[in-house]
């Protein structure tokens, strides 16, 4: 089955704006709402700020998909939490969802007065089926590697974020999980969610909070397994070595 390609949602900031602003409290999904998603697919639903505890205490609770004439139940499992304010939660689909329907998510009725941070204001999340399930895992066409680092100081504070460069061949949306440990011993790991960006994505953190919490100058090693919107798995990666970009200087 052949979907349209969609350039996946970004969670964080691109390094020419990541210290403007702060992403707001509330919540992001992805796959985006609004797209063309396979049948099979899997929903990542991530709290942000106030919005974290909230998500988290969804986990066995029951949720479900909507069209005009079917509905899908979901399972809600635990996937990822951040020191900086975020936890993810994944939404499985107990049955595939039917083609070329669109199906929406009342995230109200479980998350009454908290924010759709990467959705239509005041709309349903919703997602257009495609023709079919999608089987086939990503392919890497270029292994992850890192390229740049980069700090911005900002009246919120600093953001410091390094560069991954990437290419994956995948018809569906795209994320990658992230396990970043210091290279020293007795640092537990953090795991987290990173949406990629066509060839990019960034590991790091905003002024005011983000997914990984990067210390000046520290060693650290990135074990990343990229996923697609159906859940599955690349062939692995070698680990991706680097250091802190520093904020000390003039």
């Amino acid at each position: 089955m052949v979907f349209r390609a969609l350039v996946f949602a970004a969670a964080l900031l691109s390094a020419a704006n990541a210290s403007a602003q702060c992403t707001g409290d509330g919540v992001q999904l992805y796959p985006a709402p609004g797209g063309i998603v396979p049948t099979n697919m899997r929903i990542l639903l991530e709290g942000v700020g106030t919005a974290k505890s909230p998500v988290l205490g969804l986990v066995g609770k029951p949720l479900k998909l909507v069209s005009t004439d079917h509905e899908v139940k979901l399972k809600v499992t635990k996937g990822w939490e951040s020191s900086l304010g975020r936890a993810t939660v994944i939404l499985k689909l107990a049955e595939p969802m039917q083609p070329d329907k669109r199906y929406f998510l009342n995230l109200q009725e479980v998350l009454p007065n908290i924010a759709l941070l990467n959705g239509q204001v005041g709309a349903q999340p919703s997602w257009l089926s495609g023709k079919g399930p999608d089987a086939k895992a990503p392919k890497w066409v270029k292994r992850p590697a890192v390229s740049e680092g980069f700090v911005r100081r900002s009246p919120q504070g600093i953001a410091r974020f390094v560069k991954l460069n990437l290419a994956l061949r995948e018809e569906s949306p795209a994320f990658l999980v992230v396990k970043l440990s210091p290279r020293r011993l007795g640092i537990s790991p953090q795991q987290y969610l990173l949406p990629v960006q066509g060839t990019t994505a960034y590991l790091g953190h905003e002024a005011c909070g983000g997914a990984f919490s990067l210390e000046d100058g520290r060693s650290y090693r990135a074990r990343i397994e990229a996923f697609d919107a159906a859940g599955n798995l690349a062939p692995s990666t070698p680990p991706v070595d680097f250091e802190a970009p520093s904020a000390q200087g003039p």
